[in-house]
C-alpha cells in the first residue's frame, strides 16, 4: 500500500515540476523580448498541424455532405485552400520527413525501409530557430519520437502518449483543459511565448488514425448502430484473409472515421481561438494538412498500407496567412508536402534557396498545371514487420510484397508497381480510380510516356540524396513507445 502511494506522490510531483517548469520559463522570457538581428521587424509565428490520416475528400469543408470540418469550414473562408494537395507518401515517416525537409522520399532516404529521418539533414525546425524562432512540437504519433529522429531542431519535443502514461500511472487519468493533451499543451506554450519573440509550433494530432476510438464526445456522433463494438480495422488480419468485414461494419468503421475527423476539427478550433486569444492570430502562418489519407474497404485495401490511391495520398491544405495568401480561394495547383518547407520559410523571410529542396514556394511562383506529382512506397518492410515470420510468407501477401510508386500529371494518373502491374486512371473522368486505362486502345502508349517521366523523376530525386538511410530496431525503443506503436497498429 504504502509502496502504491509513493508511487502516486512520486508521479504527482513529476508533473507538478514540469508545470511549475513551464511557468518559471513564462516568467524567465517575458523579461527579454526578442528583437530580430539588425533591429528589423519580427517575422509572423508559423503553426502547422498535421491531422494524422486525413483524407482529403472526407472533409465537409471540401465538399462532403456529412459535416465532419465545421472549424475549417470557417477556417477556408479567410484562408487559402488547396484542392490538388497530395502526400509524398502513404505514410507517416516518409510523408512528415518531406514535409520538415522539402524533400522527396527518393532523396531524404526515409520510407519503409528505413523510418529514421537522418540527423544530416537540414529540417525546418533547425532552420527557423537558427533564425531567431522559438520551436516547439507537439506530437500524437509515436511513429515521430525523438527516436526516429523528428525532434531535431525542436527546442521543445513533446510525445503526449509518455504525458498520458505518466498521468496514468498517477492514477488521476483526465487532467485535460481540453479533452485532448497536445491541445492542452499548445494552449499553454502560447501563454510562455517570449513577447516580440517568433514562434514555430508544429501539431501532429493523431485522429483519426485507426483504431477508430480517440474521438471522446464526437465518437457516436454519426453511428447509426451503437450496439457494435468494433473500432479497429484489423488490417493486418484482413490482409492474411483471416477477417472479412461485412457492409454494415464497413459502414460502422467509416461512421466512426468520420467522427475522428469532426473531433480532429474541434481541436484545430480550440488552437484557433487560443491563438486569438492571446492575441497572435493576425500575425500567424497557420496551415492545416495531413500527413496521408486512409482506405476502409475502398479498393479492397484497408488502413493506408500497400497502396497509393487518390484515397491515401490526397490530403487537406488549407494556409491562413492574409498578407500573402488570398481569403476564400480555392486553389486548383497541384501541390505537395515538399512545397510547405520552401513556403514557411519564405513566409518567415528566411531565403529558401541555399538549402536542399525539390518543393516549390507556393508564394514565389504558381505550380504549373502539368506539373509531375509523385507519390512513393517502398519494399513494405515497416508493414510486414507487423508479422510473425510465418505468417510473412502466407500467400495471401504476395501480390503485396513489391514497391510502388505514382506519378500525376494533369488529370492522367499511373500507378507503377516494381512487379509490373499497373493502373492508369483518367481523374478527371474517373476520380474514384475504378477504371484502368491500361485495358483501352491507347493505354499502352500513355503507360510508356508516364512510366519513363517517372524514371527520370526518380533518377534525378535519388541523385540529390546526400545522406545514408537510418534504420531503428524495435528493441532500441523505450516500452512506453512500442506499447503506443502497438496501440496503432505500427508493431506486433
Amino acid at each position: 500500500m504504502r509502496r502504491n502511494a509513493a508511487r502516486v506522490l512520486f508521479a504527482v510531483l513529476v508533473v507538478a515540476i514540469a508545470l511549475f517548469a513551464l511557468a518559471v520559463r513564462e516568467d524567465v522570457l517575458s523579461l527579454a523580448p526578442w528583437t530580430s538581428p539588425g533591429g528589423a521587424a519580427s517575422p509572423p509565428n508559423i503553426v502547422i498541424i498535421v491531422m494524422d490520416t486525413a483524407r482529403q475528400d472526407r472533409l465537409s469543408c471540401y465538399g462532403y455532405a456529412r459535416e465532419t470540418s465545421p472549424r475549417l469550414r470557417e477556417l477556408a473562408e479567410e484562408s487559402t485552400v488547396f484542392d490538388r494537395a497530395y502526400s509524398t507518401s502513404s505514410w507517416t515517416n516518409p510523408a512528415h520527413a518531406s514535409l520538415f525537409t522539402g524533400l522527396y522520399p527518393a532523396a531524404h532516404g526515409v520510407t519503409q525501409e528505413h523510418w529514421k529521418m537522418s540527423q544530416d539533414l537540414a529540417t525546418l525546425a533547425e532552420i527557423l530557430s537558427e533564425h531567431g524562432y522559438e520551436t516547439m512540437g507537439i506530437i500524437e504519433n509515436s511513429m515521430l519520437s525523438s527516436e526516429y529522429g523528428f525532434q531535431q531542431g525542436f527546442s521543445d519535443y513533446h510525445l503526449t502518449s509518455r504525458i498520458q502514461k505518466m498521468l496514468d500511472r498517477a492514477e488521476f487519468n483526465d487532467r485535460s483543459e481540453t479533452g485532448n493533451h497536445a491541445t492542452d499543451l499548445f494552449l499553454k506554450s502560447l501563454r510562455g511565448m517570449a513577447p516580440g519573440r517568433p514562434f514555430f509550433i508544429f501539431v501532429n494530432l493523431i485522429a483519426p488514425h485507426q483504431p477508430y476510438d480517440s474521438s471522446k464526445q464526437f465518437m457516436h456522433e454519426f453511428v447509426t448502430n451503437r450496439d457494435m463494438s468494433l473500432v479497429s480495422n484489423m488490417w493486418p488480419e484482413y490482409y492474411l484473409g483471416q477477417k472479412k468485414f461485412t457492409p454494415a461494419e464497413l459502414r460502422h468503421l467509416n461512421e466512426l472515421y468520420d467522427a475522428e475527423l469532426l473531433f480532429a476539427d474541434h481541436l484545430v478550433g480550440k488552437m484557433m481561438d487560443g491563438l486569438r486569444s492571446q492575441g497572435h492570430w493576425d500575425n500567424t502562418v497557420f496551415i492545416v494538412t495531413s500527413d496521408h489519407g486512409e482506405n476502409i474497404g475502398d479498393h479492397g485495401h484497408m488502413d493506408h498500407v500497400f497502396s497509393l490511391y487518390e484515397t491515401t495520398v490526397k490530403i487537406p491544405l488549407i494556409i491562413h496567412d492574409p498578407p500573402r495568401f488570398r481569403k476564400g480561394v480555392l486553389d486548383h495547383s497541384p501541390v505537395t508536402l515538399a512545397d510547405l518547407f520552401p513556403t514557411v520559410l519564405d513566409a518567415a523571410g528566411v531565403e529558401s534557396g541555399g538549402y536542399p529542396c525539390q518543393g516549390l514556394s507556393l508564394l514565389s511562383e504558381r505550380p504549373p498545371e502539368d506539373r509531375a506529382i509523385i507519390s512513393e512506397y517502398y519494399w513494405p518492410v515497416q508493414a510486414l514487420g507487423r508479422y510473425s515470420t510465418e505468417d510473412r510468407a502466407n500467400r495471401h501477401l504476395d501480390a503485396h510484397k513489391r514497391t510502388i510508386r505514382s506519378i500525376t500529371v494533369g488529370s492522367r494518373k499511373l500507378v507503377w508497381g516494381s512487379d509490373g502491374k499497373h493502373e492508369l486512371f483518367d481523374l478527371d473522368e474517373d476520380p474514384e480510380e475504378l477504371v484502368n486505362l491500361l485495358d483501352s486502345e491507347d493505354g499502352g502508349d500513355e503507360l510508356q510516356t508516364l512510366e519513363k517521366r517517372l524514371a527520370e523523376l526518380v533518377s534525378s530525386l535519388e541523385s540529390e540524396r546526400k545522406v545514408v538511410p537510418v534504420s531503428v530496431r524495435t528493441e532500441e525503443l523505450d516500452e512506453d513507445t512500442r506499447e503506443a506503436l502497438r496501440s496503432l497498429g505500427y508493431l506486433q
